[in-house]
């Protein structure tokens, strides 16, 4: 039955409400069975008795339906007791039924505050199985309180069917009670096999999480690094645009690598002079010792940075030698732990190298921020070296341009020069030719004269 259950009740007082109703199931059935006993024996006492109680179990289910849970529970734990002593006070000075019978009832109906009450409701344990020992052993005060005009004869049979009702009780309350302990012990099993694998599936989506974190703090890590290599890309994009000299790009550049990696020690080399002559030119430094680059020069293939240059390949050195570099301060010398040396090279061309110190180990995201910076450094000092060489070939041609516009004007002045003395010779010819005209017609008529001349003796010597 399910009278006085609602699902607003815990699962422990479900299953106490409904041990309460089975109990009301098991008393119901008893008290019938000793009413039809006693109306068969036509027992009065027991009649009435019998009839008391079923009227009082069915005001207790009245009860218990309404949700006086507790109430309910205590009467019907205290309530076959009573009526067990009371039968048994009846009986006991008129007649020679065995107290057994009595005490059946009464031990059989102590197990009742256990199989209706939680262990966590002791107080109402103990009070209930205080109130039946109570009860059970003041049965000769009722025997006083209760007195019949007549007693009436008790068939054995009846006796006898009254234990077997009692040890029927008995079996069946602690069968209830058996039922209720297996099922309970059942749903605790169940209970630790789902609390075992909510254990086991806690632990897994622990470690499934643990994974997941694990997984975002290295991508947080992975992403806080490309944020840094991007932020430094750049402001070293945004240092080499400001820049269109290459003494003033290198020492910028030094000093924020140094700032951005936590150096101690940098310089940048850059390739000058001609095919048969070139060599690595130190541009700009941070704590470098004099003593080292005095010259600041460095040959193709000599050291570190001359082999860097030849191989086109970043250097990186944990274990540096005792003698090749030391980081200068106030209290002294120090050995850096690594050197970093990374080539300046843009489509296959190498342009310089940059050389880096530090007392820490470069990280793998650093050396490769350094190779990205290293390619884009290479790109802007080709580009400025492109430039310079534009301006110089600019300023060349603009020189040779007004050399050439100078000795254009040299020219148009001879030129000048020239028509004015191909017209003066060509006025002097016109007035040679002119005067040999002259001469020639004058050569002329003396020639004709001289014919006349030449002619008149001959007319007179002939008279």
């Amino acid at each position: 039955m399910n009278i006085g259950i609602k699902d607003a009740h815990p699962k422990w007082l479900r299953q106490r409400i409904k041990a309460t109703n089975a109990v009301f199931s098991i008393l119901a059935s008893i008290l019938l069975l000793l009413l039809l006993s006693s109306l068969i024996f036509a027992t009065q006492i027991m009649t009435i008795a019998v009839s008391l109680s079923l009227l009082i179990v069915a005001i207790t289910i009245w009860l218990h339906s309404l949700g006086f849970h507790y109430l309910t529970r205590i009467l019907v734990s205290i309530l076959p007791v009573i009526v067990a002593s009371c039968i048994q006070g009846a009986y006991q000075m008129h007649n020679q039924l065995p107290n057994a019978s009595a005490w059946v009832f009464i031990i059989g109906f102590q197990v009742l505050p256990f199989l209706l009450f939680d262990p966590s409701e002791k107080k109402f344990r103990i009070v209930t199985i205080t109130i039946n020992i109570v009860i059970a052993f003041c049965y000769e005060q009722f025997n006083q309180w209760i007195e019949l005009p007549e007693i009436p004869f008790t068939p054995p049979i009846q006796v006898f069917i009254t234990i077997a009702i009692g040890l029927i009780l008995v079996i069946g309350l602690l069968s209830a009670m058996d039922s209720i302990f297996v099922k309970t012990n059942k749903e605790n099993t169940d209970l630790l096999k789902r609390v075992e694998q909510e254990k086991e599936e806690q632990n897994r989506a622990q470690e499934r999480l643990n994974n997941t974190l694990a997984e975002l703090n290295k991508s947080k890590v992975e992403e806080e690094k490309r944020i840094w290599a991007a932020k430094g890309l750049a402001d070293i994009g945004k240092i080499m645009r400001e820049s269109d000299e290459l003494n003033d790009l290198s020492n910028s550049v030094i000093m924020y690598l140094v700032k951005i990696l936590g150096a101690n020690q940098a310089g940048l080399f850059l390739i000058e002079g001609d095919n048969e002559d070139r060599f690595l030119e130190m541009k700009a430094c941070y704590a470098y010792q004099r003593k080292k680059y005095i010259k600041k020069q460095v040959a193709i293939g000599e050291g570190l940075i001359g082999q860097c240059y030849l191989e086109k390949e970043h250097i990186y050195l944990i274990d540096v030698p005792e003698d090749y570099i030391l980081i200068g301060s106030g209290l002294g010398d120090a050995k850096p732990r690594c050197i970093l040396l990374v080539p300046l090279v843009a489509n296959d061309i190498v342009y310089g190298v940059i050389e880096i110190a530090s007392f820490k180990e470069f990280q793998t995201h650093e050396v490769n921020f350094l190779l990205e910076v290293g390619e884009n450094i290479a790109l802007t000092v080709r580009s400025i070296k492109t430039n310079e060489q534009t301006q110089t070939l600019l300023y060349e041609t603009q020189a040779m341009a007004e050399q050439m516009k100078s000795q254009e004007e040299e020219m148009r002045q001879s030129m000048e020069e020239i028509a004015a003395t191909q017209e003066e010779l060509t006025r002097r010819e016109e007035e040679l030719k002119a005067e040999i005209r002259a001469k020639d017609e004058q050569i002329v008529a003396l020639e004709r004269k001289l014919q006349k001349l030449s002619t008149i003796p001959l007319a007179v010597t002939s008279h």
